[in-house]
């Protein structure tokens, strides 16, 4: 190692620089720079809120270390690091029951969306008090690709949007009415 780089990046740290600004002024990586310094008895730039070091820690439970760093924008080392439990790993059962729950919410908010895109209310009575007792009706069932409301069908927002716009928005009442009065 380059004794000249090591007197350079302690000098640095004592004039107060931080990491990055030493790494970018002398081209060379913060391990390195945080090797000497530790080695020096210098202290390290960072500094983790008690707060967000709380939230990391439930955080992690649940997520990968790639996706905690991402979160939090922190290093993976740090992850490591400041991290009281490793993750907790799922039975095969609170995996499905997580998996389950995530596909609840995606269908949720893509049903929010297709009411919002469709008006919010029911097209022939006007009705919107509740969100559930809103749905879809195919002006011309022919050209009907996929219910948009059926169970096990999670498609994207753009072949949602294609559909819905095949479709009127009505409450269960006028939808039922409507298959009344094509079947009689």
């Amino acid at each position: 190692m380059d004794e000249s780089l090591k007197k350079k990046i302690i000098k640095l740290k004592k004039d107060g620089l931080t990491y990055s600004e030493i790494s970018n002024e002398l081209k060379c990586s913060k391990g390195t720079i945080s090797y000497h310094c530790k080695n020096s008895g210098l202290s390290s730039d960072f500094k983790i809120d008690e707060n967000i070091l709380k939230s990391m820690n439930e955080y992690y439970k649940f997520h990968t270390k790639d996706d905690t760093a991402k979160k939090f924008n922190v290093s993976h080392s740090t992850v490591v690091k400041y991290c009281e439990n490793k993750r907790v790993l799922l039975t095969d059962e609170e995996k499905i029951k997580k998996n389950r729950e995530a596909v609840k919410k995606r269908r949720r908010k893509l049903k929010a969306m297709a009411v919002e895109y469709k008006g919010g209310f029911c097209e022939r009575c006007k009705y919107n008090n509740c969100i559930d007792a809103l749905e879809f009706h195919h002006v011309d069932p022919d050209k009907k690709d996929f219910s948009i409301s059926a169970k096990g069908i999670t498609k994207s927002w753009e072949k949602v949007k294609k559909e819905l716009d095949k479709c009127i928005l009505v409450c269960a009442n006028c939808h039922r009415e409507i298959h009344a009065d094509i079947k009689s």
